[in-house]
Parts: structure tokens; C-alpha cells; sequence
């Protein structure tokens, strides 16, 4: 008895121990874990965090405050000679000591004028973040752009799959009928040679798609961080719904949206800024420094031991020559705008022709999609009739085989047409910004 129940409790255990977890998975469900589990979209939330505290540290226009103290170690002291008081005396040196041993100040720094180049490099650092935070959508919608891709080639693949399994249920069937046939004496050895070879040359193509299934599979679980021994249901199927869309908006778009084109730009007033800096290199700077200082002989906390001072001056820097650098520096940003301008135009004629072969594609691949749906049904009924007429003894086994083969091609034709159809369509959301089956972004 004591056997059963512990072999009973293994067996449960061991039930919940090794059980299988099952997720469903939609295209929304898999981008939201995507987007929450994806390393290089926190990585890029992280640098967003990181530009933050950037920012915080160039606002050099607030004032700088500080407490210093000194303990005098060791000192030599000044020394005058002090004339005989009468005659026939000799003169006499005396040490004068004007410092003390401790020492606390207390100082506060305040820019007044500095050309510009604080408050220039607060922008840039403010462009910094936001360059920082344009990254950060981007690589969102990289995430999902690259879920969809994965998503719908996992579909694309399960229909591929039936579409194979129905082609070897008609070889199957045309097989058995042709064999049964053959037993009769009703059709020749090369028409069961040439159905059985038409069975087996679908076997591998089951197979590798099988294997393409899987590894598709593994990559999503990869993307969407989900563990190995987790099984996952793909729910859903590729929608070609009809849209009308207009070339000239989604061009005006993409260039106000592109996150490419949006960085560069920032990048370009980050430049600008720079050059600014570079210029007002050849102008003083101005701030306030007021100190405030304790001295005494003693470490002794009594009112009369600390002797105190402040001072408020006015500073002034201005270097006078620093060899080439300064002109180097604007040199240097003046190349470097044109640079960034150059790129900014051919990043713009990129686009613009992105967007175009994306656009041509959608209207392409939608016609496709309705002439693949037209084939396959004129296919089927091709292998219907074809069917009948090697039945009847019309047309050879090779004739019937090439509308098996028709009908599968039909179905291939059309899933890649779909598939191409979806991510066009995805890419282009993208780059312009816009959700195209429900309005903005």
C-alpha cells in the first residue's frame, strides 16, 4: 500500500514538475511582451535615464558654492630689519607672521557672461536627451516591426504546412486510386511509378517547412524572452484588407516622422550650437566670487579666537592666444555642418524612395493577393477535372500530376504575396508614423 501512494504522489509531482506551459499568442500579445522583454529597447529606456542626469550636470549658469579649509604646517616668515633706535646700535630683524594657522572659507562662484557657451551647451544636452528618447521610439518600433516579420512568417508557414499536407492528401489518394488500378491491370507500371514518385518528392518539402516552422518558433520564444520549455499557440491570420492611401501624404509624413530623419536634424542644431560655442571662445568671461573666511592660531570654538573677512570680486577670463585652437574649432564645425547637411538631403531622397517602392509594393502585392485567390480556385477545379479525365483516360498521369503541382504553387504564390503585402504595409506604418488600418500613431 505504502508503494502505490508514494509511486501516486511521484507521479504527481513529477506532473507539475515537468507540465507543459502553453501560451496563446496574438500579434498584440507578442508585441506588448516584446516591448517589455526586448535587452536593446531597455538598454535604450536606460539611456534615456542616463541623458537625464547628463542634462543635470551642464546647467553651469547656476551658481557654484564650496567650503574649503587649511591647516598651516609649516611656514617661514617675513623678515624686515628694523634701524638702530641710537647711534652706535645695531640694526635688528624682525619676523612679521600675517598668517594664520587655521583657515575656512567659504566661496561662491556665479557666471555672469560667458558668450553664450553654457547656455549652448545646455541645449545640446537637452538635444542629447531628446536625441536619447528618439532612439528609444525607434527602437520600439524596430521591436515590433521585427515581432510582425516573425509573426506572420510563422502563419505563412503553418498555412505553407497545410498546403503541403492537403498536396500529399491528393497524392496520397491519387496513389491509392492509381495502385488499386494497377492490381486491375487498368493502367501501366510507369503511371504508379510516376504517382509514387510524385508522393514521396512532397515528403521533404513537409519536412523543411516543419524544420523552418520550429526555428521560427525558437526565435520568437528569443525575442519574446519566453523559456524554452514553454509551448506557444500563434492565433491569427494574414488580413489583406483594401486601403486607400495617398502617395504624396505618406511622403510628407515620413519626412516630418522618419526617427532617422528626426535625429539628424537634431544633430544638425547640435552642430550649429557647437560652432556658437567655438565663437564665443574669443570673448571674456564674467562671473561674481564672494568668499567668506574664519582665521585663527588656535582650534578653539570662542567668539574671540576666529577672525573673520569676505570679499566680492569681479572676475574676468579671457585667453589671449591658445595656438590654432579656437579657429581649428570652428573650422572644424563648419565642415562638419556641411557634412551633416549632405547627409540630411540624401537621408531625405532615401526616404522619399523608400517610401515610394514601399507604396508600389502594397498596390502590387494586393493584386496578387486577389489573382492568387482566383488561381487557387480555378486550380482546384483544374485538379477536379483533371481527375475525371485520366479517369476517363483523356489525359496522361503526368498531365494530372502538373495540376497537383499547379494547385500547390497557387497556394505558395499567394501566401508570399500576403506575406510580402503585411510587412510592406508594417514598414511603412513605420516610417511614416501613421497606423494605417486605425488613424495616427
Amino acid at each position: 500500500m505504502k508503494k502505490v501512494f508514494f509511486a501516486f504522489v511521484f507521479i504527481f509531482i513529477s506532473s507539475l514538475v515537468f507540465s507543459e506551459e502553453v501560451i496563446e499568442l496574438s500579434i498584440e500579445k507578442a508585441i506588448n511582451i516584446a516591448v517589455k522583454n526586448n535587452y536593446n529597447y531597455l538598454i535604450s529606456k536606460e539611456e534615456v535615464k542616463q541623458y537625464k542626469q547628463r542634462l543635470k550636470q551642464s546647467m553651469g549658469f547656476l551658481p557654484k558654492a564650496h567650503l574649503e579649509g587649511a591647516k598651516n604646517l609649516s611656514e617661514k616668515l617675513m623678515e624686515i630689519e628694523m634701524p638702530p633706535m641710537f647711534p652706535g646700535d645695531v640694526p635688528k630683524k624682525v619676523s612679521l607672521d600675517f598668517t594664520k594657522n587655521y583657515e575656512f572659507t567659504f566661496q561662491i562662484v556665479q557666471p555672469l557672461f560667458t558668450g553664450g557657451k553654457i547656455w549652448h551647451s545646455y541645449k545640446n544636452a537637452k538635444l542629447d536627451l531628446n536625441i536619447a528618447g528618439e532612439k528609444e521610439r525607434n527602437t520600439k518600433d524596430e521591436v515590433i516591426l521585427n515581432v510582425k516579420k516573425l509573426f506572420f512568417n510563422i502563419i505563412v508557414m503553418k498555412e505553407l504546412l497545410k498546403a503541403q499536407q492537403e498536396a500529399m492528401k491528393l497524392a496520397e489518394s491519387n496513389y491509392n486510386n492509381i495502385n488499386e488500378k494497377y492490381k486491375l491491370g487498368m493502367v501501366s507500371k510507369y503511371d504508379l511509378l510516376r504517382a509514387e514518385l510524385s508522393l514521396a518528392s512532397i515528403k521533404p518539402k513537409i519536412l523543411n517547412v516543419e524544420k523552418l516552422l520550429k526555428l521560427l518558433t525558437i526565435n520568437l520564444k528569443t525575442m519574446l524572452r519566453i523559456p524554452d520549455r514553454t509551448r506557444i499557440v500563434i492565433s491569427g491570420k494574414l488580413e489583406h484588407n483594401s486601403y486607400e492611401l495617398e502617395l504624396s501624404e505618406f511622403i510628407k509624413k515620413s519626412l516630418l516622422n522618419s526617427s532617422e530623419i528626426l535625429q539628424l536634424n537634431m544633430q544638425l542644431k547640435k552642430a550649429g550650437n557647437l560652432l556658437k560655442i567655438a565663437y564665443a571662445q574669443y570673448i571674456p568671461d564674467f562671473s561674481i566670487i564672494a568668499r567668506y573666511s574664519y582665521r585663527s592660531d588656535a582650534f578653539k570654538f570662542t567668539s574671540n579666537n576666529w577672525d573673520n573677512n569676505y570679499t566680492i570680486n569681479l572676475g574676468i577670463s579671457f585667453p589671449i592666444f591658445t595656438g590654432l585652437k579656437r579657429s581649428a574649432q570652428i573650422g572644424e564645425m563648419k565642415v562638419m555642418k556641411k557634412i551633416l547637411n549632405l547627409n540630411l538631403k540624401q537621408l531625405n531622397d532615401g526616404t522619399r524612395t523608400m517610401v515610394k517602392e514601399l507604396y508600389y509594393t502594397i498596390d502590387e502585392e494586393y493584386k496578387n493577393i486577389q489573382t492568387g485567390l482566383k488561381s487557387i480556385e480555378t486550380a482546384r477545379e483544374g485538379v477536379r477535372i483533371a481527375d475525371l479525365n485520366y479517369k476517363e483516360g483523356l489525359i496522361s498521369i503526368l498531365e494530372l500530376n502538373t495540376s497537383f503541382n499547379q494547385l500547390t504553387n497557387a497556394k505558395v504564390a499567394y501566401l508570399q504575396a500576403a506575406y510580402n503585402y503585411k510587412i510592406a504595409l508594417s514598414e511603412l506604418e513605420k516610417v511614416s508614423g501613421i497606423n494605417i488600418s486605425g488613424g495616427k500613431k
